[in-house]
């Protein structure tokens, strides 16, 4: 073991923290709203936490640090995008003003008010079907972390994985968002201080110049000069801004588990000024990670797996005593990560797939008590099919690109959906049934093509799913009005 007894009981006492934590919340639950967005009691200061600590996982930092170790300082650039799209959101209040005035607690709840509910049907299952793909690597990649940290044989990857989703999903099952909330402030200590301590030790450990020499050498100019050969045809040049902004922008309106931290403020303007708040802190969650993977070049060499660039750097640099309370804060880190991901994807299965298929059939809502049950199976059958995702699956090129294209299996369609059904009163589930469909197309060619193919291609096909998406709400949407002008939407009447 790499840890020793120090490490282990610091791990160990998080642990317990976090499992009593939920089962003392469990009163506070008395109806799915308290489960799924904590009854919208979520004031600025734990919501500024809690959107943190959902959206930095241990597997944030892998694919950010294996961006900085095989793209150098070109990596850099996927650091704003962020940043640019809370500030925006925040200050305008541009599409998440609307949403939160209407009280949802799920994305496409919106497309059932606004357009049909068989709109949100299709989108719930295509929402669900990206988000799972997308949840479904990070058993696999945060179990080979925990192995080499531990020094666990790599062999017992499924049993790593089994035991940390079980710890997840225990204590998730119990308090749901409100046990979730309730974790975030131990977990944003640990991460605040594992983040700077890293960062720290890494730079003592390697010179300034060195990083710089080790960049240089090992990836040449491209390392240095995000816009090499040109802005055009960089892999990190104009195209890849264009669209992480947009994807960005379309994911914190549409990310469901980004998208349950604002539904549950306790109002529009808290719920803003938590999106303002949210760039910088999002911005500093991009730049150090994918430092440590320049600090990773440096220190490793070029011949590491670039995926376990990370754990080996922290294993090299971090000293016994400390490397507990690092592991334990990104271990917290990814339960956190976990937990809302497990509510936030069981949740669209619950309610928007599983619920409107019972009115269909009954003709009535479940009532409360039965929804939390729903919910709750659905968890646990979401968290076998990423055990089995993980251990099949196998990943080529970029993680980060691999998570952004299962998002954008519907992001880009939720965008245009949400935004021309809040602004423009001629959009039509016609259009958001095409939006959604040709968005789709370039992330599936992404996902389906091989490497050799649709390397290069990547930033064209991330912006043109949203060039289609916007063609197809606007296209579908007039043919839809040509063809029934007289009849209004189901979800407005």
């Amino acid at each position: 073991m790499n840890l020793s007894y120090l490490d282990m009981a610091i791990v160990l006492l998080y642990i317990l923290i976090v499992f009593f934590s939920g089962a003392l919340v469990k009163k506070y639950i008395h109806g799915i709203s308290d489960y799924l967005v904590a009854d919208r009691s979520m004031d600025f200061n734990l919501g500024l936490i809690s959107m943190m600590c959902t959206e930095i996982g241990m597997i944030t930092y892998i694919y950010y640090a294996q961006l900085g170790y095989k793209a150098g300082f070109s990596g850099l650039m996927a650091a704003f995008p962020p940043l640019i799209a809370y500030w925006f959101l925040g200050k305008t209040g541009f599409i998440i003003k609307p949403l939160l005035e209407m009280k949802i607690m799920t994305i496409p709840e919106f497309f059932s008010r606004r357009f049909s509910k068989g709109v949100r049907f299709y989108v719930g299952i295509i929402m669900a079907i990206g988000g799972i793909l997308n949840f479904g690597v990070f058993p696999g990649v945060e179990a080979k972390f925990i192995n080499i940290v531990t020094g666990i044989p790599q062999t017992h990857i499924l049993l790593t994985m089994v035991v940390l989703l079980t710890v997840v999903l225990l204590y998730t099952l119990v308090g749901g968002m409100v046990s979730v909330i309730i974790t975030n402030y131990i977990q944003y200590a640990l991460l605040s201080f594992g983040m700077v301590f890293i960062t720290v030790v890494g730079l003592f450990k390697v010179n300034w110049n060195v990083i710089l020499q080790s960049v240089t050498t090992s990836l040449g100019e491209k390392g240095i000069n995000p816009f090499f050969p040109s802005a055009l045809d960089g892999e990190f040049g104009i195209g890849f801004l264009i669209w992480q902004i947009l994807l960005w922008v379309a994911l914190l309106v549409g990310w469901q588990a980004i998208s349950m931290r604002l539904f549950s403020s306790k109002d529009s303007r808290v719920g803003r000024k938590i999106y303002t708040w949210s760039g910088l802190m999002f911005f500093s969650r991009a730049v150090l990670p994918i430092f440590w993977g320049i600090i990773a070049l440096a220190y490793l060499g070029n011949g590491v797996d670039s995926l376990e660039a990370l754990p080996r750097l922290i294993l090299k640099i971090v000293p016994s005593g400390f490397l507990g309370l690092i592991f334990a804060g990104l271990l917290a880190a990814s339960m956190s990560t976990y937990s809302s991901y497990l509510l936030s994807w069981s949740s669209v299965v619950s309610q928007d797939i599983i619920g409107t298929i019972i009115r269909f059939v009954t003709g009535k809502d479940t009532s409360s008590k039965n929804q939390i049950i729903i919910s709750r199976i659905t968890m646990a059958g979401v968290m076998l099919f990423i055990i089995w995702w993980s251990l099949f699956h196998k990943l080529e090129g970029y993680l980060y690109f691999y998570l952004n294209m299962t998002g954008m299996l519907f992001i880009p369609g939720v965008l245009m959906g949400v935004a021309f059904g809040i602004y423009w009163k001629k959009s039509r589930s016609g259009g958001a049934y095409t939006a959604f469909t040709l968005g789709m197309i370039p992330p599936i060619l992404y996902l389906i093509l091989p490497q050799d193919i649709r390397s290069g291609w990547t930033s064209v096909m991330g912006w043109g799913g949203f060039l289609l998406a916007f063609l197809g709400m606007i296209i579908g949407s007039w043919v839809h009005n040509l063809i029934r002008p007289q009849l209004a939407e189901e979800g407005t009447k």
